[in-house]
């Protein structure tokens, strides 16, 4: 009860006053500060490795520290076969073309009912509680952080006792947790594992689901195991964990299920997570096993973590030249000036940060789910899983611009692994060759998602926007041995499905029916089923050329390349509506619907300058006035529901060479959907969603930084507001350049380029230049006016450009 009464003191306290209380301690150099614990989970710091993850609350004595393991997903009832939905295809098809929509829907609704199944995604669970219970005493300076460098949830306070320092890190390197305690007075705590709390309306559900969760105490060590009722092919049956405890000074002793420390100088606890699997079993003395091999000092076990995870997040950085006392100010002062519609520098750079921190730190075993890596209930929304409509490649954009290419194997090992699943998706579902990728998945790769409306089985653009962030790898590496091995056999299995989907009309275009453009109904009807989505024939578009031009390097047969080539010749024209606007949906037979937190319409835009859309006056002019219709309605909305819409308009923007509305999109992503523990939300001040922590970086480095086609892009998107000055360095382009550093202001702009091998690449500025210098035999002019010039890159030397203007 004291220390429940002490931390709500803290929280009335005034940031003022914390800010001075805080002053003995040193802040992270890159990183954050919050001044008062987290009110709930979702606020928690940050911590992991890709594989395990830690959500640290920060209070000073009564913590709570909630462990989580990428590969723990409850298993439910598993089917042994799909649907056939094949079967009812051409019933689905003629029912749509006569604008029966809602009968059309119902069919594959009715087929799950008729055939009894009733599938659910696997959700996503916590592991288990670390529970620190420390003597209660009155706080005189209290601050929590996240050093992004080192990967450190730290909580450091002063109170009658002494000064502590509690600091915990998820090592990259060794694949434990590390968790330290530390304080100038004799430490006296006890610490214990727990299950995480379940609410009442949860209760029916954990007890269907969980056969035991047992915590224990042993001299030494701390052990949890839970075992599940449920079996499917996912195979995970229970999981296990084990923490050793390490005393300088002082003495521990079992209490309950619990360690008791007395007079301690240093606490250090070593926590290992192992899911048991079914053909990879695992038990509490292999967790033991595991731990009694690694380091027994803290700061070695960090240091080889450092060396990893620090190496890869501090490779970018970017510079907004933000107010020194701006950057100083703890979260919960940036959030509060951000809702008062002050989008200052300082937020933005730590918000870049932040996003890349989280996203590196929850890729690994898998890519990130909707919660990246974490979780603080049993029942998470939308199980956080992998949502393919938007979520997860949002959240995966950052990652080759943001120079993390190592955590594309994630992404890429995943679908690999479902690879069965998804070609089974395209038989039963479409009967044809091919693959086809749900909507949403977690342990498997077959749909779950029926429903009249939400007609998620009739989606087929998932495997296509899947293959152009597989192939994306390659433009950035030039790495031949994956793009034959993993990049290729992905993009040809996912044209294969176009090859007997599409079907000609009267006129001999190719139509796409049925279609579905993400979670969005014309205006003028209930059903989301349609022919012709614009998204859909860009996804499909896309993927034809990749296949075309990916086929030429692996050396495709001849015929084959052809047939693509046909295919993409006979595909439908995007078109515009009477106010001048891009259609999601071409036909004029379906009404806009410009109220929607999705911009599917401008799919072809966020990843690439589509020449499509360019070179069409009509069409670049009806994408910027989407981009107009979109944005307000954002306005309106106070930034609204789904963040990552937010990162679909700031990309289009950018590509768009729209530096003002790219940026309104950043002053949203970046001033509303941020917790005090600097974790992004999908929605306006709540749920934890991962997807906008990779989408707000690339959108930054988009505008700022571009290449494609042969063309390196520098600042194509500027706002007027970053035009004083700024920098941003490492990040990666495309055909193997580093953009090792690019700053600016009014007078010239500085940019160095290493390339992985010999080349010649055209810069283009979006202003007109009047001088440029820069290294021996590098440049050459070309025209002024149009702020174009020619590069000759050598490999492995740094090239360095200076434009005036």
């Amino acid at each position: 009860m004291i220390a429940k009464r002490i931390v709500l003191a803290l929280v009335g306290v005034c940031l003022l006053c914390f800010h001075a209380m805080a002053q003995s301690w040193q802040a992270p150099e890159r990183g954050f500060t919050s001044w008062q614990p987290a009110p709930n989970w979702e606020h928690a710091l940050l911590s992991g490795n890709g594989e395990m993850g830690a959500l640290v609350f920060g209070h000073p004595h009564e913590e709570t520290i909630i462990l989580s393991h990428a590969e723990l997903y409850l298993p439910r009832e598993m089917s042994d076969s799909l649907i056939d939905q094949a079967a009812h295809l051409e019933e689905i098809r003629s029912l749509i073309e006569n604008g029966n929509y809602e009968e059309a829907t119902k069919i594959p609704v009715q087929l799950r009912k008729k055939s009894g199944y009733d599938d659910e995604r696997d959700p996503f669970i916590p592991a288990f509680d670390v529970k620190i219970t420390q003597e209660a005493a009155n706080i005189s300076e209290y601050v929590r952080a996240t050093n992004f460098a080192t990967g450190e949830a730290i909580t450091y306070w002063k109170d009658d006792v002494g000064t502590f320092e509690r600091k915990l890190f998820v090592s990259r390197a060794d694949s434990v947790i590390a968790l330290s305690i530390t304080a100038d007075a004799p430490i006296n705590c006890t610490i214990r594992f727990t299950n995480r709390p379940v609410e009442w309306n949860q209760w029916g559900y954990i007890n269907e689901h969980m056969e035991f969760m047992h915590s224990r105490a042993e001299e030494g060590w701390l052990t949890y195991e839970s075992a599940f009722k449920k079996k499917n092919r996912y195979g995970l049956e229970g999981v296990n964990g084990a923490g050793k405890l390490l005393l300088e000074g002082g003495s521990a002793s079992v209490e309950g299920n619990g360690l008791k420390i007395q007079g301690a100088k240093e606490v250090l606890l070593l926590v290992k997570i192992m899911p048991d699997f079914r053909d990879k079993p695992s038990d509490i003395a292999s967790v033991k096993k595991y731990l009694n091999k690694q380091s027994d000092s803290y700061e070695t076990l960090l240091d080889a973590h450092e060396q990893v995870h620090g190496k890869i997040f501090n490779r970018v950085s970017l510079d907004l030249k933000a107010n020194a006392d701006n950057k100083a100010m703890h979260s919960e002062e940036m959030i509060l000036k951000a809702k008062q519609k002050e989008v200052f520098p300082a937020l933005i750079e730590k918000a870049f940060d932040a996003s890349r921190y989280n996203i590196l730190s929850s890729t690994g075993v898998n890519p990130p789910n909707l919660q990246g890596i974490w979780t603080g209930t049993w029942t998470a929304p939308w199980s956080s899983g992998f949502t393919h409509d938007g979520n997860l490649p949002s959240a995966m954009s950052v990652v080759m611009p943001g120079n993390m290419p190592e955590l594309m194997d994630a992404y890429v090992s995943y679908h690999e692994g479902n690879m069965q699943d998804y070609q089974m998706n395209a038989q039963r579902l479409f009967g044809i060759d091919g693959i086809n990728l749900p909507g949403h998945t977690t342990t498997n790769g077959w749909p779950t998602d029926f429903n009249e409306t939400w007609c998620l089985t009739l989606w087929t653009a998932g495997a296509g926007w899947a293959a152009d962030i597989f192939y994306d790898y390659y433009r950035y590496t030039g790495d031949m041995e994956y793009l034959k091995n993993h990049a290729y056999p992905w993009i040809k299995q996912s044209a294969a499905f176009y090859e007997s989907f599409l079907v000609e009309d009267e006129n001999g275009t190719y139509q796409f029916n049925p279609s579905y453009s993400p979670e969005n109904n014309p205006k003028n009807q209930k059903s989301q089923a349609v022919i012709n989505a614009t998204m859909d024939v860009m996804v499909a578009k896309q993927t034809l050329r990749s296949a075309i031009e990916a086929g030429k390097l692996v050396g495709e047969d001849k015929s084959k390349l052809r047939q693509w080539e046909e295919l993409l010749a006979n595909m439908p024209a995007y078109t515009v509506n009477e106010e001048g606007v891009l259609k999601e949906w071409i036909s004029s037979e379906y009404k806009e619907n410009y109220r929607h937190r999705h911009v599917s319409q401008l799919y072809s835009l966020y990843n690439h300058m589509d020449e499509d859309i360019l070179k069409s006056p009509a069409l670049r002019e009806g994408a910027i006035n989407l981009l107009d219709k979109k944005l307000a309605f954002r306005n309106d909305e106070g930034g609204g529901e789904m963040s990552f819409g937010l990162v679909q308009l700031g990309l289009s923007a950018a590509h768009l060479q729209q530096p003002e509305k790219a940026y309104d999109a950043v002053k949203w992503l970046a001033s509303r959907y941020w917790s005090t523990g600097f974790g992004s939300f999908h929605n306006v001040g709540h749920l934890l969603n991962t997807d906008i922590s990779g989408g707000l970086p690339a959108v930054i480095i988009h505008m700022l930084a571009f290449s494609e086609n042969g063309i390196i892009y520098l600042l194509p998107a500027l706002p007027e507001t970053w035009a004083d000055g700024g920098s941003l360095k490492g990040a990666l382009l495309r055909n193997q350049i580093t953009l090792t550093a690019l700053s600016w202001n009014k007078e010239e702009v500085v940019v160095k380029l290493t390339s992985a091998i010999d080349q010649k690449q055209r810069v283009k500025l979006p202003f007109s230049w009047t001088a440029i210098s820069g290294s021996k035999n590098v440049i050459k002019q070309e025209n002024k006016a149009d702020g174009t010039f020619q590069i000759t890159l050598k490999a492995g030397k740094e090239a360095t450009i200076t434009i005036k203007r």
